[in-house]
């Protein structure tokens, strides 16, 4: 029934139960899994003033940009731990940039997924409380079948 199931993670609770539940699945159905995590914002190459202080005392070159992309692989890596504990051998992992319910949709119909599984509420701030979670957008716009996970 389901060939390519898709699980946005963001490190929050219901997206660790998202990636269990998706690796159940998978499993059932001999399906491909892949976890993406979604950057709302690159960051700057620039260096904050606070970033400067930490590179200046330990001697590193470190960028606000440079501080996502390691948080996002970090996200992913624990991500792709819990599913390997849950018997999934080949996980793919993709970060993307952009707005996080409109970036699952695009990278879902771009990339042949039929199910989407993620957490009903995540990290997000009180604009998505107020405005909508990603998790809703993404299940009333989505093509192919959406499991909430709470």
């Amino acid at each position: 029934m389901f060939k390519n199931i898709l699980v946005p993670v963001d490190g929050s609770a219901p997206a660790h139960k998202a990636v269990d539940i998706a690796c159940d699945l998978a499993s059932c159905y001999a399906a491909e899994l892949t976890v993406l995590h979604v950057l709302e914002d690159a960051g700057s190459p620039r260096i904050s003033r606070e970033l400067r202080q930490y590179a200046e005392l330990e001697h590193v070159w470190v960028s606000e940009m440079d501080v996502r992309r390691s948080a996002s692989e970090e996200v992913l890596r624990n991500a792709r731990i819990r599913a390997g504990e849950r018997g999934q051998e080949r996980v793919a992992t993709q970060t993307e940039v952009g707005d996080p319910a409109m970036t699952i949709l695009a990278y879902a119909k771009e990339h042949g997924i039929d199910l989407i599984v993620m957490g009903s509420r995540g990290l997000g701030d009180l604009k998505g409380l107020l405005m909508g979670s990603v998790s809703n957008k993404v299940a009333q716009i989505a093509q192919c079948t959406c499991v909430t996970v709470k």
